[in-house]
This record gives C-alpha cells, structure tokens and sequence, in this order.
C-alpha cells in the first residue's frame, strides 16, 4: 500500500502550471529526490503535499483516507514540511526550547505522544540527536545560531514529532560537505524506521557517497 499517493492532480503558482493531472505514488522507507532549476516550482510542490498549498484539479490520499477525511493538524502531523528558510520558534528562548516546543505546545503533538504512551526527550536524548548533525558544541541560546546550525536544528525539531513522512526543501543548502553529509545521513536512518523522505534540490551534484546511497534507497520524482 502507498503511503502518499496523488491522483491526478493539478498545481498552478500565478499563471504559472506546475503539474497537470500528475500521478505518483510513495512508499514507506524510502527517499525521494525532487530535481529541478530553480523557479521550476519544487517549493510549490512540498507546500501543496503540506496541504499549505491548494490543488488546482486532483487528490492527495495518506495510506488509505483522502486528504479531505484527515484534518489538517493530523496531516501536517503526519506529513512535516521542513521549510529551506527554518524558523525559531522561540527566538529569544535556548536550544532546548525550541526543540521541544511543538511537543509542549501544540495540541495535536501532545495528543500524539499521549497515544504512543510516550514522555518528552530527555536533555541526554536531545543532545545526542544535535551531535547527530555537527551541534554538539553550538551555543545555548537560539538566536546566536548561524543560519546552516538553524536549518540543522529544525531538521532535529521535526525528527522529535515522528512524522511519516518529511518534505525537506533543499536541506543542504548553504552546508559544507561534512554537514550536508550528516544530514543526509539523519534522514537515511530516518527512513530505515519506516519513514519516507521528499528532498529538492537544483543540482545533482552530490557528494558521490550520498549519490551511491540514494541509488539504493529511492527515486526521482
């Protein structure tokens, strides 16, 4: 059964179509590179999967219930967009606020965890998942970031929430090789427990190992 399926859909930014009655459909456990030039209108298409984004013509169905049966907190839940320009939520607030704020704040993620009988991360948990991507020595407070240790922290932000499925718009953007590398490999695991990645980029030029590993795990859309 696919994870993520779309039937015929139609996406128009402006005047400007991006997909006419497109189908395609995604699994579990794998990742999915979105190539195009840049205006070609990848971003348009992880909003529109984000359902931040309308439809012109077509649907979106998750696992077995059409987009219109799942309301949109559960969706964005289930299906986390994580943004090329990352976002503070607390900008005043340190690290550690801002991973676990969605987990403390908003409704739909409480709910979540309570359902899987879960407890917030611990610090030592927190801590381990930023030495994951290169964080393990950033400053405390959030706003001295740097804008490539903010997209890094917002990468871990999602992780926390445990979506099915991320649409990462350009994750590497502005990283050097050693960081683009951890990235991808915190998605790679990611997807070896089952979740699905959707990454754009404008360019295939990879590290070669990182283009080795996506030869073997997913596909273009």
């Amino acid at each position: 059964m696919s994870l993520l399926s779309a039937n015929s859909i139609t996406i128009q930014r402006g005047k400007h179509v991006i997909l006419k009655n497109a189908n395609f459909a995604l699994e579990s456990g794998k990742i999915y590179h979105l190539l195009g030039a840049s205006g070609s209108g990848k971003s348009t298409l992880l909003w529109t999967l984000a359902r931040l984004h309308p439809l012109v013509a077509g649907s979106l169905r998750f696992k077995k219930q059409l987009e219109t049966e799942i309301s949109i907190t559960r969706w964005r839940a289930e299906i986390a967009l994580l943004p090329q320009k990352p976002v503070l939520l607390i900008s005043s607030g340190t690290v550690e606020e801002n991973l676990l704020y969605p987990l403390q704040n908003f409704q739909i993620q409480k709910q979540r965890l309570k359902e899987r009988e879960e407890l917030l991360p611990t610090v030592e948990k927190l801590e381990t998942l930023l030495d994951s991507v290169g964080l393990a020595e950033i400053p405390r407070q959030a706003s001295s970031l740097s804008g490539g240790q903010e997209a890094r922290l917002a990468l871990i932000r999602v992780l926390l929430t445990k979506p099915a499925i991320i649409l990462a718009d350009e994750p590497t953007a502005g990283l050097d090789k050693a960081a683009a590398a951890l990235v991808f490999k915190c998605l790679q695991q990611f997807c070896e427990q089952g979740g699905t990645v959707i990454f754009s980029s404008h360019t295939h030029d990879f590290d070669p190992a990182i283009r080795m590993e996506l030869d073997g795990k997913g596909g273009l859309l």
